[in-house]
């Protein structure tokens, strides 16, 4: 094989290796849509079990490296605060994500910032009490291309809740949540 053959062969495999990173991570300007379930691990003086819950997001792919999305989201979980006589506590909240990809390719791992907010509603046996709270999210995941349009996706936050000491115990409260779910790339709008 001769040197100006084996460099087109070069070039040929390189282009299609870059138009399949391309086509896995997406285009600037792309939407898509994310639906997820969630284990979230309560934390803080919520005196709580783990939970479960759902949501999903609206995003759109900035360039090679950020992505930003719009989250809305609920959970669910019980609790045995000495006071309240046990009960479950609804978490109904919605937040807006940065996230920054190290590297756009089949498998993508990526950080998150997330700022927003959160309506915390307890129920038990004596009474039932609801607030309203700023949370801030931080964490770190991963998507895996599965198609050009449909990807899997998960990631790990520490969340910060603002809510007053009054309806959801002292200190500081934080979870862990773990987010499970699917990316479906709409195209550019």
């Amino acid at each position: 094989m001769n040197i100006n053959k084996l460099a087109t062969v070069l070039v040929a495999v390189s282009s299609l290796g870059i138009s399949a990173v391309s086509q896995a991570s997406g285009e600037a300007g792309d939407i898509y849509v994310a639906p997820f379930g969630s284990y979230l691990h309560p934390g803080g003086d919520t005196q709580a079990s783990d939970g479960w819950g759902a949501g999903a997001g609206v995003g759109m792919v900035i360039n090679r490296y950020f992505n930003v999305e719009a989250r809305g989201f609920w959970h669910n979980y019980r609790n045995d605060i000495p006071c309240c006589g046990g009960g479950e506590t609804d978490l109904l909240g919605a937040s807006l994500d940065g996230q920054f990809y190290f590297m756009r390719d089949r498998f993508s791992p990526y950080l998150v910032a997330s700022l927003g907010g959160m309506r915390t509603e307890l129920t038990s046996r004596y009474f039932n009490t609801h607030a309203t709270s700023f949370i801030f999210e931080a964490g770190g995941g991963g998507s895996f291309t599965i198609t050009d349009n449909f990807s899997l996706r998960g990631d790990v936050r520490y969340r910060i809740n603002t809510l007053p000491s009054n309806v959801g115990g002292e200190g500081v409260l934080n979870d862990l949540v773990v987010n499970l779910g699917f990316e479906f790339k709409l195209g550019q709008l």
